[in-house]
């Protein structure tokens, strides 16, 4: 919980191919083919972010998936109501050690759509989005979205022994190895663009925690994020378990950590082979207010590699 009160290449093959390796295109979900040479000696920036000075604004979050010279951002926030949004950033590097990207929203099917239909998901660009770093563990974020144009101080968020995270490197495929911090999506990649989780993940696995920020709709289509932390579970299939909460109450241009009001609305299960790095499932519970009973599924799956071979965390 301590995150809650503490979550295009993606952006969109996610939802659209933004301007990566070639430029803003139409949606399609094939980004494994992109590539893109990271830069010598370069600090992978890889994992979930927050304010600074550490829990300053508890509440919000940006997650990082570093591959090569690209970072796909998820910052997910409040809107202007006060309801939980979240926002989607390719950003390219422009300079030493910066990032800059268009900011997208979204709208699509419900959480619990089936099937699940990416050609109902709207991209609109709303804003632009800059990240810069000062070390490998602190740095900037910079958004013009409309009228407001701010920047906020953003650190690591640690929960416990982070990983290194490598691009390039060899792919883990044993539980001993594995670390699943990084963004996934539906499997078989490309067949449900449009929403995913972004994993953050401690190590060592017998005694780690991940925390699970499942960006996806809510029942009108607007876009919703769910947060959980759930430790290693020792009688799971190499898994992990956790509530599911629901935030609202802050907005993103004036934010006040007193006004977040924290729910729990699920339950969520993380779990897969211990031979199998590269794929997870994940169950799911959800009863969001005004629903009559709650509502469970099953999603398979597997890390969105937009620039290969993408990125290993150990």
């Amino acid at each position: 919980m301590h995150c809650v009160r503490t979550a295009a290449v993606i952006a969109l093959a996610f939802v659209v191919l933004a301007a990566g390796a070639g430029a803003d295109a139409a949606a399609t979900g094939d980004v494994a083919a992109a590539t893109a040479a990271a830069s010598p000696g370069q600090p992978n920036y890889q994992g979930l972010w927050w304010n600074a000075p550490a829990g300053s604004e508890s509440g919000w979050g940006i997650n990082f998936a570093h591959q090569g010279d690209t970072i796909f951002a998820t910052w997910f926030t409040y809107d202007t109501s006060g309801k939980a949004a979240w926002f989607a950033m390719t950003a390219q590097k422009i300079g030493a050690e910066t990032y800059g990207g268009k900011l997208y929203a979204t709208r699509g099917p419900a959480f619990n759509a089936e099937p699940f239909d990416p050609k109902a998901v709207v991209a609109t660009e709303v804003g632009t989005g800059t990240l810069s770093f000062s070390d490998a563990d602190n740095g900037t974020f910079n958004y013009a979205i409309g009228a407001v144009n701010q920047t906020k101080a953003i650190t690591r968020e640690v929960f416990g022994q982070l990983p290194t995270c490598t691009f390039g490197a060899a792919a883990a495929t044993g539980d001993v190895d594995s670390n699943y911090q990084d963004m996934w999506w539906n499997s078989p990649a490309g067949s449900e663009p449009g929403w995913g989780i972004a994993l953050s993940h401690s190590t060592p696995n017998w005694a780690s925690t991940i925390v699970a920020v499942w960006l996806t709709y809510d029942l009108d289509g607007s876009s919703m994020w769910l947060i959980a932390t759930g430790p290693y579970d020792n009688g799971m299939f190499n898994g992990y378990n956790g509530t599911l909460y629901r935030t609202s109450g802050a907005r993103f241009d004036a934010f006040d950590a007193h006004n977040v009001v924290t729910t729990a609305v699920g339950e969520m299960s993380l779990y897969g082979s211990w031979n199998d790095g590269n794929t997870r499932l994940f169950d799911y519970s959800v009863q969001l207010p005004g629903m009559a009973s709650a509502v469970s599924g099953t999603k398979t799956l597997t890390r969105q590699i937009f620039v290969a071979p993408g990125t290993t965390c150990r």
